[in-house]
């Protein structure tokens, strides 16, 4: 099964004022690999998951790759299409709507969640509604001694599908990554 990744934009950790980085391998972080740590949660369902990478561009770079929905389908496994619904709070949060195709035997979905800004430090994404019963994460943008910005996501998550625990996090396991690093990929590339 892969799970979208704005809908994945998000985390079970969600009040604090930074992340826990106690799991990161930093020399593997230097070295620009991808750290990924999947924990079984204690809520029946649900997986919980963090993954981190420093990204050699402003934080406006990534904020901008992170909030442009429409673009998702290009780089996230299984993302059919992610458009804007609305605007709320004055620009603070956004609704998004995707369209998924889960895994060859189940159907094809949409679910909506919401965005909410910290202007280049955080993004906190929630379920709204659909299928997915439990999505809550958060982006973190967290500015390096060496200039780059380490870029965090943490996310916990419960498909609301008949999908066994471990198949979910195996996916989030292999395709997280993938998505951090397509982040990482296009705002470098943006940047100036």
């Amino acid at each position: 099964m892969r799970i979208a990744p704005l809908a994945l934009l998000c985390c079970a950790f969600g009040a604090a004022a930074q992340p826990n980085l106690d799991w990161l391998d930093r020399d593997a972080i230097a070295r620009r690999e991808a750290q990924i740590v999947v924990e079984r949660s204690d809520r029946p369902l649900t997986a919980e998951v963090k993954v981190a990478a420093e990204v050699d561009a402003p934080a406006t770079a990534i904020w901008d790759v992170l909030k442009a929905c429409e673009i998702a389908p290009e780089y996230v496994p299984n993302v059919l299409s992610c458009k804007k619904l609305e605007e709320l709070d004055g620009g603070r949060a956004e609704l998004f709507v995707q369209t998924i195709k889960p895994i060859f035997f189940m159907p094809t979905f949409e679910h909506t969640f919401r965005l909410d800004y910290t202007p280049y430090t955080r993004i906190d994404v929630n379920r709204v509604s659909g299928p997915i019963a439990h999505m809550q994460g958060t982006w973190w943008l967290l500015p390096q001694d060496n200039g780059r910005i380490l870029l965090v996501y943490e996310l916990a998550l419960d498909p609301g599908m008949p999908i066994p625990r471990f198949m979910v996090r195996a996916t989030l396991k292999r395709d997280l990554p993938k998505v951090v690093n397509a982040v990482r990929d296009r705002a470098e590339a943006a940047a100036p």
